[in-house]
């Protein structure tokens, strides 16, 4: 063979190669090869041209056909399926291009003919797939999975894939051992165990799907063993769960025996056998669908791609634009991202929109069937394979996972140990069984930034579990116990607020999607302790970024009929913050002032002096710096009465801030930073942000504002920590403000226009229109200003630019001090 000759052969197999994989993409086209090639699209006619004498287009089509001649004489699947199978969309076209190549149609191939013509266009490889189910769709997505998993085939000779039913584990096995045909010289061989029904025929199986013959006498795995010592192959072991301890027995004997074969298994639990590596599948990667800006992020989600493509295959009507994005973001994100479902789901668009989809199967898309009448019962529809699952359970498993359904968002141990223990699970056993939750891939683990281990049912499962917690008449009961223990870790979170508050508000952001699931089941159930528990989450909300949900459903409690006073003076308090930060002063000040009166009755002397503490910075808020004072002289008289550091710390820097705002700047500076030292090392991230705040107010009104921008930025990032959007868009005002002072007038112009446009769409205050008096005065002289020096044209310019922002990308703007 001449160099020539033997650089044309190479070129064709690795062709072939590309082609064979792609060869179910209907969209696979001479622009798609030639990428794939690295090459332009003129360079690859020309080499195909040369070496077969036909263009791209005809060559491809002329593998396609080939292929589908060698599957119609198979006789396993029907002219229609062929057709799918080798990417024609249409059957007709498909039969027209196979009569006009081959000179008869599909439905007359005979499977004891030969092929007729050169096989040079679809070249059999040396090693084979053997046994492999035929795939009519293309695979989407899993890229850095599938090298991972090569690699892992690489160092170890049993790997399993585990994961919830659904997630696409046969067919990622399928297309990672595709890549591995080279590697095993006796092929690949799929064995499926979908239909084996006892442990005892598992060997059988295997036996059968390799062509040996039983010999009488000998035992099975004798047999298999002897006739596969000395071969090189792999086996894909597919849906193992429900025959487990069959499946690790023969596994475990193979890899002793037969140093040459490599085992991949599918199934929703590992085999726990030594040298085995398992590895967890987890669902299709996806986006927010409120944060979808254009299709290029969109189609960042392995779940959206595949919702396009499985329903382009169904209606080629469909399309991915702007306008329907976030719906199919939004579909894919509520069944979770699982394969499956999403398939299932994306069928559906034969028939309806993906708005009309979404009202009229929320909450049931699980639910939705398949229209393919051969696909297998336990696919049918999501919940069929979340069933499946359930029943491979024993009866306490089943017990927890019932009860676990009742958690919205995750939960940790303690909470599981609390709510989920019963008479037929003690709490003692709790741990045990929810371990095997996780080792049969229903409840997933993730971990905490503190480290600590919190545990996740995909929506999908919960929405299943629930279902039947109902049919059994158990969701009262667990939902009693629910509510219950948020209820006694929202009164814990409640007094230790101000020495405990970095904590609790990561404990109550990781626990908010509870709080409100039990607030809810609360308001229909127990209204005193619905009212108890929206009071005590009424700070948390007034720290966090859910002012709107926060105040309708303070709202809903104040107006009912509220029996315990103490709830009621909490609710006075949480509801008045919350109107402080969406700037309705007045309302907020009414509310403060009851609220006092309560806490006043009650003789609650703590509350007392931080309620006065709250009155004060309201009024100097409100330009009243006179009673402002006032109060703020109350509050640290009683505070230190009190004898408690928190208390007398949080009135002390209301004192400070009364100086600050009557311009006392070189009085209050030393008293801020002393407090700023407290604030440290009680980890009060609010009071050190208001400490920070300060320095650069006193900085500002000094004209050092190089100091400003800095003390601004530290108490921005502080603001970050603990999720409150209302003061990271006034401290953005104060690095803006800053910025002016040093005549970086586009930046100040650029950050004060997205600080006004963030503010309004999270509902709170606008930071340009803070009514205190000093604060207004720098508005006017460094913001005011600013446009005043560029002029019209260029303010409008900068402000725009500004806008234009996304809210993360100007928080890292105005972090960025050596960037104009």
């Amino acid at each position: 063979m001449t160099s020539q000759n033997s650089r044309n052969l190479r070129l064709t197999r690795q062709i072939d190669e590309i082609i064979d994989v792609n060869i179910s993409n209907e969209r696979f086209g001479v622009s798609e090869l030639a990428d794939k090639m690295n090459m332009s699209r003129s360079n690859l006619h020309r080499k195909i041209k040369g070496t077969t004498g036909d263009s791209v287009s005809q060559y491809l089509r002329k593998v396609r056909l080939y292929k589908a001649m060698e599957l119609l004489k198979e006789q396993s699947l029907t002219v229609s399926e062929v057709a799918f199978a080798v990417g024609f969309g249409s059957v007709n076209y498909f039969s027209k291009c196979f009569k006009d190549y081959f000179g008869y149609p599909p439905v007359e191939v005979d499977g004891s003919e030969e092929i007729p013509g050169t096989t040079r266009y679809f070249q059999k490889k040396n090693n084979e797939l053997k046994n492999f189910p035929v795939q009519t769709t293309s695979f989407i997505g899993r890229e850095k999975e599938i090298n991972t998993i090569i690699d892992l085939v690489y160092q170890h000779r049993i790997v399993s894939l585990i994961g919830s039913g659904g997630c696409g584990k046969t067919r990622l096995a399928c297309q990672v051992v595709s890549k591995l045909e080279k590697e095993y010289k006796d092929d690949i061989w799929f064995v499926n165990l979908a239909p084996v029904e006892s442990g005892e025929l598992v060997a059988k199986e295997l036996l059968n799907t390799l062509g040996i013959a039983e010999v009488p006498g000998k035992a099975i795995l004798e047999v298999l063993i002897e006739k596969i010592k000395d071969k090189r192959l792999l086996l894909l072991l597919d849906n193992c769960e429900h025959l487990l301890s069959a499946c690790a027995e023969l596994s475990a004997k193979l890899i002793r025996t037969t140093p040459g074969v490599s085992i991949m298994t599918t199934s929703r639990k590992a085999l726990n056998i030594n040298g085995e590596k398992a590895w967890l599948i987890s669902p299709l990667s996806l986006v927010d669908p409120e944060a979808i800006t254009d299709l290029e992020y969109t189609n960042k989600s392995e779940a959206v791609r595949l919702f396009a493509d499985r329903a382009l295959f169904n209606n080629p009507g469909f399309k991915l634009v702007n306008e329907n994005s976030k719906d199919v973001a939004s579909v894919c994100q509520k069944v979770d991202g699982i394969p499956l479902a999403v398939e299932l789901v994306a069928s559906r668009t034969k028939y309806m929109d993906v708005k009309t989809m979404i009202s009229r199967f929320d909450g049931r898309l699980a639910e939705i069937s398949s229209m393919d009448p051969q696909t297998v019962e336990r696919h049918k529809t999501l919940e069929a394979t979340i069933e499946w699952s359930y029943y491979l359970l024993n009866e306490e498993e089943k017990a927890l996972f019932r009860s676990l359904s009742v958690f919205a968002g995750g939960f940790d141990l303690d909470a599981a140990e609390e709510i989920c223990s019963s008479e037929v699970l003690p709490k003692e056993n709790v741990l045990d069984v929810l371990s095997g939750l996780i080792d049969n891939c229903l409840v997933q683990t993730v971990y905490t930034e503190d480290r600590k281990m919190r545990y996740i049912l995909l929506e999908t499962l919960r929405q299943y579990g629930s279902k039947i917690l109902s049919e059994k008449k158990e969701n009262q009961e667990i939902s009693k116990k629910y509510l219950e223990y948020f209820i006694s870790l929202s009164e814990k979170a409640y007094d230790e607020r101000m020495t405990s508050q970095a904590q609790w508000l990561n404990k109550m952001q990781l626990e908010h999607n509870n709080m409100l699931a039990a607030l809810r089941w609360a308001e229909n159930n127990e209204t005193g302790k619905f009212q108890r528990l929206a009071a005590n989450l009424s700070w948390f909300w007034g720290r966090s970024n859910d002012y709107s949900m926060a105040i309708e459903i303070l709202e809903s409690v104040i107006a009912s009929k509220i029996e315990d006073k103490e709830t009621h003076a909490r609710l006075n308090t949480g509801y008045g913050a919350l109107h402080t930060t969406t700037g309705e002063f007045q309302k907020s000040l009414d509310l403060f002032k009851y609220g006092l009166s309560l806490w006043q009755e009650l003789k609650n002397k703590k509350e007392e002096a931080l309620m006065l503490a709250s009155l004060s910075e309201l009024l100097h808020g409100m330009g009243d710096d006179e009673a402002g004072m006032k109060y703020s002289r109350e509050s640290y008289e009683l505070a230190v009465q009190l004898n408690d550091p928190v208390v007398e710390l949080n009135s002390m820097i209301i004192v400070t801030y009364g100086l600050v705002c009557a311009k006392k700047t070189s009085e209050a500076r030393p008293m801020i930073r002393k407090a700023l030292k407290m604030a440290v090392e009680l980890e009060n991230l609010y009071l050190i942000f208001v400490s920070h705040h300060m320095l650069g107010d006193c900085a500002l009104m000094d004209g050092i504002y190089i100091e400003s921008e800095r003390e601004y930025g530290m108490g921005l990032e502080t603001t970050l920590q603990y999720g409150d959007t209302s003061y990271t868009c006034t401290e953005m005002l104060g690095v803006a403000m800053s910025v002016a002072g040093q005549e970086r007038y586009s930046k100040a112009l650029r950050l004060n226009a997205n600080a006004t446009r963030s503010a309004v769409s999270f509902g709170s205050w606008i930071p340009e229109e803070i009514p205190i008096v000093f604060w207004h005065e720098m508005v006017v002289k460094l913001i005011h200003g600013s446009r005043e020096k560029l002029g019209e044209e260029l303010t409008n310019q900068y402000e725009e630019q500004g806008r234009a922002m996304s809210f993360d990308e100007a928080v890292k703007y105005a972090l960025s001090s050596e960037i104009d």
